[in-house]
């Protein structure tokens, strides 16, 4: 019993480990295409990733900025893309 639960552990451990290296290496591919900013964020950053497509890094970015809970930059990141498309068609 006491190996099964040692083994599913050692697997948890690594899976988080895998997940963790592939969010590391999204972050420096997009700080090598100066998507992601090295310095200090801002809310034109947000905007930017926003308007780039990329949510996931737009949302970690709010998160760093605001201090905030996944699900609560998330929500904010969709309301600053919908009126990021509400402008757009305004536009048009």
């Amino acid at each position: 019993m006491f190996i099964r639960i040692l083994t599913f552990l050692i697997f948890l451990g690594c899976f988080y480990l895998l997940l963790r290296s592939q969010w590391i290496w999204k972050l420096n591919q997009a700080r090598r295409k100066g998507l992601y900013p090295d310095r200090s964020k801002t809310m034109f950053d947000v905007r930017r990733l926003v308007i780039k497509g990329e949510k996931e890094l737009a949302i970690q970015t709010y998160r760093e900025i605001f201090q905030t809970s996944r699900k609560e930059a998330q929500e904010a990141v969709e309301q600053l893309a919908k009126s990021i498309q509400g402008k757009d068609s305004q536009i048009d």
